[in-house]
């Protein structure tokens, strides 16, 4: 079918559901049972339920045993009993549903379904006419008010001390007329998870035990939320979508509301969910096919990117970043003064009456404003008490003129699609104890630490099931040196304004030299917090305090504990160079008696956006045993 019957099919199918909501304040018609019977034959005849819009509506995939079954569990998305399974007789029921008699505002299928009835009418040239008449009042107003015109992918970084929103979010952005996309709608999708404790969020989350749900909300509430109250930047990639694909994608996001599903983090989450939307409006985009078995917002936005339905990316930098930015402008005293102003300790005139340039002194109030709605945002300032010292802040800013905003200007970041993929192998070798050995590591996910900056957050790694496997010709077998099954390190940079606190917790196994001086395999279970401040290179400074508790056969005991203390700096020399240098020591006081210290530095250099070098070089000592290790490995991202 040629795009032209597609676009002329579309137009028809908007015109007979706009028709159908137009039908609300005339009397009901009769259903036309013939008609509908038809409609129901022909469907048949042209075996509508294979065609992949109707998988795409219904949210259809294969199992591996070759069953068919949609992602959504909720039984009110379905009209047929067997519809999770069935397309046929879910489409029968569907088309069924449309000659309905009336139903309460907003209940009847013809308003709970509009992407279904929308598809239906232009694959069977369904007469508005025939159909029942339904009062569908608050999605004609919803559709009134988003007025979609066109379609924005938007990506949140991650949360730098938050597991859960560490590997960032997506949601859809449905822009209107407004030159202001502040104004424009979000469709997101997320996770109704409550849970404070941090264990029960990871269980349920991994297992799918959370519903999520699809919302429609303005899109200056998710601004706020990710910018203001978190400090993550946002991306924003604008949808190379017609405004009838946009429409399409909006028709099928209201008939999600209110729709659950089960929520997994790692595969069927947000980003996955996000694009059966983008598929709805274009189905030959097949993007949901591409995902892998675990999926990341940055994957998707990959795999859309690869799709050619991509502009370039717009930077939107969170109010921390801004606060950040002006601060680099200002020497201490001055910075000084902005956070006694947004404290409400110094009046904002003496900022006006001390010495100094005009420019220094808008600089300071500007600082000092920002500085207040941070406050606000975090809660330490009642809606009133801030209105007053806001207002005192912009009277006297305004006092000053308007000065440059150019030097606010935020640097954009590399975006999140100039990052690496999400997995990695690595190959190589190197020499331990004088020996020499070659190695394999496999890093199934996310991002470690020295891995290149450009994409990802800062100063954060996330790892799961990170594996280091060499082979010693001398032995003639390969061994495991490390497995991870999760590692997570955040080093958050505090500064005058920011006070956030760095953490780190690892479960796995490890080689360590045992009191012997001999190398064993345990299993450690590593957590510890801290510190972290900038360095004056750009890079982070940080020191944590730790305590392993490990077992392993070569131990004295069942179990072994330490306490420890590691520091270190992490430096982004360059594009393409990345060095991360760092020592610890561990004092084993229950279970072993061994005192561990070591020292590492370690080096990535970026060959390409998939590809980098990396070399280690390590000093250890542990109870009088030296052993020192250097290897050098290539890495390739996937």
């Amino acid at each position: 079918m040629s795009i032209g019957m597609n676009m002329s099919l579309l137009r028809r199918a908007l015109c007979t559901l706009l028709l159908a909501l137009s039908l609300t304040s005339l009397p009901a018609a009769a259903a036309d049972l013939a008609y509908r019977d038809q409609l129901l034959k022909e469907a048949v005849e042209k075996r509508l339920w294979e065609q992949r819009p109707w998988q795409i509506l219904l949210h259809y995939k294969k199992t591996l045993a070759g069953e068919t079954i949609s992602r959504i569990s909720d039984p009110n998305f379905f009209l047929s009993p067997t519809g999770r399974t069935d397309p046929a007789a879910e489409l029968s029921a569907t088309l069924a549903a449309f000659f309905r008699p009336e139903a309460p505002d907003g209940e009847h299928p013809i308003c709970r379904f509009p992407a279904r009835l929308a598809w239906l009418s232009g694959e069977l040239s369904i007469d508005p006419s025939r159909l029942p008449a339904a009062l569908c009042s608050e999605q004609q107003e919803q559709i009134r008010t988003v007025d979609a015109r066109a379609a924005v992918l938007v990506f949140p970084v991650g949360h730098i001390n938050s597991p859960a929103s560490m590997f960032g979010h997506t949601l859809l952005r449905i822009d209107g007329p407004s030159k202001s996309n502040l104004i424009s709608y979000a469709v997101n999708y997320a996770a109704d998870a409550t849970d404070a404790n941090g264990f029960l969020y990871a269980f349920k989350g991994l297992s799918g035990l959370y519903k999520g749900y699809y919302s429609l909300m303005p899109y200056y509430q998710k601004v706020k939320e990710y910018s203001d109250l978190e400090h993550r930047d946002m991306w924003e990639y604008r949808l190379r979508l017609t405004r009838e694909e946009v429409d399409k994608l909006l028709l099928h996001a209201l008939e999600l509301q209110r729709i659950a599903s089960d929520y997994y983090f790692l595969d069927e989450n947000c980003s996955y969910n996000l694009l059966f939307l983008i598929e709805a409006a274009r189905p030959t985009l097949h993007l949901s096919d591409r995902t892998g078995l675990l999926v990341h917002p940055t994957n998707t936005i990959e795999i859309a990117k690869d799709s050619g339905i991509l502009d370039e990316a717009v930077y939107r930098p969170s109010q921390g970043a801004r606060i950040v930015k002006i601060a680099s402008l200002l020497d201490e005293e001055r910075q000084q003064a902005a956070l006694d102003v947004a404290q409400g300790t110094r009046h904002p005139g003496s900022v006006t009456a001390a010495p100094g340039t005009e420019q220094d002194k808008r600089e300071v109030l500007d600082l000092a404003a920002e500085l207040v709605q941070l406050r606000l945002a975090r809660k330490e300032l009642e809606q009133d008490a801030y209105s007053k010292l806001y207002l005192k802040i912009l009277a006297e800013r305004s006092a000053l003129g308007t000065g440059s905003e150019a030097a606010y200007a935020v640097a954009p970041p590399a975006p999140p699609d100039a990052g690496h993929h999400t997995s990695k192998i690595g190959l190589g070798g190197g020499v331990r104890r004088g020996e020499w050995y070659g190695a394999v590591h496999l890093q199934p996910e996310f991002h470690s630490l020295l891995d290149p900056d450009q994409g990802y957050l800062k100063g954060a790694q996330i790892k799961f099931f990170d594996t280091l496997v060499d082979y010693v010709p001398e032995t003639g077998r390969p061994r495991l040196r490390s497995l991870h099954l999760l590692d997570i390190l955040s080093t958050a940079p505090r500064d005058r304004f920011f006070k956030p606190y760095s953490w780190k917790v690892a479960a796995g196994w490890d080689t360590e030299v045992m009191e012997d001086g001999r190398d064993s395999l345990v299993f450690r279970l590593n957590s510890g917090g801290g510190l972290a401040r900038r360095s004056p290179f750009g890079g982070i400074l940080y020191g944590l305090a730790e305590l392993s508790v490990d077992g392993g056969k070569h131990l004295r005991g069942p179990v072994a504990a330490a306490p420890g203390l590691s520091v270190g700096v992490l430096e982004q020399v360059g594009d393409w160079w990345k060095i991360h240098l760092e020592g610890s020591a561990f004092f084993y006081l229950v279970g072993d008696d061994r005192t561990s210290l070591k020292a590492t530095l370690s080096q990535n250099f970026r060959l390409a956006q998939q590809q980098s070098l990396s070399l280690s070089l390590s000093l250890g000592d542990v109870s009088g045993h030296t052993v020192s290790e250097q290897s050098l490995l290539w890495n390739y991202y996937f």
